[in-house]
């Protein structure tokens, strides 16, 4: 099978969209797929970037350029030309983007972890948005919608969100997360090891990994594991990936390591031995749609206490592989949970081995590459 891989960046740079692309990419390469790569990126015109400040200085509203009909009509044209001449049997986008007013005679297929309407209600005021911007990012996912032979949404949220604001027809919908992004896995031997070692432990380990400190709830991590410590729980908190605000001093039994990058090979090999460190993934994050730091501590056997947002149940079991709780209570409902399973060291290997068997089924890139290939061939034939 050939495929043509759209992105609006460079699919061989690990760097975008936090290697999501690149990794993708990979997948459908290691289930011998051919890809046709297409960097569709167009960049924003002198006059969308006046536009932009404009709207914002004198109205206070945010516009979204990548969202206008005229900038995705550039991107579709420079696939399009890009494609011409070429033999592919179908178009597979990373994220809904690169295809929404994309003509073609061959499937579309993208992949994507949220519809636009999702995004919005996760991240954004609606009433802080320009009103013609809010309504051609509607437009322009609509088309996407329609224009898609098969979407893969990364979890059940996403899919219901598209269902029913964007009326797309769930039988050409498929569940398929976002793998770890950290090479290689453990071994079962490897787990079995790593989890006799934690249970031995007095002191806990909980990582925070995160870009944007104040939407992951950094301020939230540092309260729960506070309030461990008050109630007799020993327990630290390695943050990494971001940096705290102006004025906020971090306590003694945190951890700080600040951004690192995952394309250099120092870089993952100080993110691999953080998630092995760790006893706990904590991100009490405000929103999220499904964050891949969740594969990546499935990968390592953590149970994840995180909040109920966005599709973040698809990727983390509550009550199996972790919990996804509310945020309002989060503090207490997070000391109270993570109390029964320090207490209970057969809970806890269960949480743990819960995870990284998910990790093996579900949230791997070879497994997402199978199930992607399999999908795919019925939309081809």
């Amino acid at each position: 099978m050939r495929v043509a891989f759209l992105t609006n960046y460079d699919s061989t740079d690990v760097r975008n969209w936090s290697g999501l692309g690149y990794y993708m990419a990979q997948s459908l390469e290691r289930q011998g797929i051919e890809l046709v790569r297409v960097d569709c990126s167009v960049k924003f015109t002198l006059a969308q970037q006046i536009k932009r400040r404009l709207i914002k200085l004198c109205w206070g509203k945010i516009q979204q350029p990548e969202r206008e009909t005229a900038y995705l009509q550039r991107m579709a044209d420079k696939a399009s030309r890009q494609l011409a001449g070429r033999q592919y049997d179908l178009i597979f986008a990373a994220g809904s983007l690169p295809v929404s007013f994309l003509r073609s005679d061959k499937p579309i297929v993208f992949h994507t972890d949220a519809a636009y309407d999702g995004l919005i209600r996760l991240y954004l005021d609606k009433d802080k948005l320009w009103d013609r911007s809010f309504a051609q990012g509607n437009t322009a996912e609509q088309r996407a919608i329609q224009n898609a032979a098969l979407i893969f949404y990364t979890s059940e949220w996403a899919r219901q969100n598209a269902v029913t604001h964007y009326r797309a027809n769930p039988e050409k919908i498929r569940q398929l997360g976002f793998g770890a992004n950290l090479g290689a896995g453990l071994s079962s031997a490897q787990m079995r090891r790593l989890i006799d070692r934690r249970k031995q432990q007095s002191t806990k380990n909980f990582l925070f990994l995160g870009v944007d400190w104040v939407r992951k709830g950094g301020d939230l991590a540092i309260e729960t594991i506070t309030r461990l410590n008050e109630l007799g729980m020993p327990a630290t908190l390695t943050i990494a990936g971001c940096r705290p605000p102006a004025g906020v001093t971090l306590p003694s039994f945190v951890n700080h390591h600040p951004f690192i990058s995952k394309d250099e090979q120092a870089g993952m090999n100080r993110l691999r031995d953080l998630y092995e460190n760790a006893d706990f993934f904590l991100l009490p994050t405000r929103a999220d749609c499904t964050p891949v730091v969740f594969s990546e501590a499935a990968a390592y056997g953590l149970p994840v206490i995180t909040t109920d947002v966005g599709g973040c149940r698809s990727v983390v079991i509550d009550k199996v592989t972790g919990y996804c709780l509310s945020r309002e209570r989060f503090v207490e409902e997070a000391t109270r949970r993570i109390a029964t399973l320090w207490r209970d060291e057969e809970l806890y290997a269960s949480f743990c081995w819960q995870a990284f068997h998910l990790y093996q089924q579900e949230l791997n890139w070879d497994s997402i590459g199978k199930k992607a290939l399999a999908s795919l061939q019925q939309v081809v034939t």
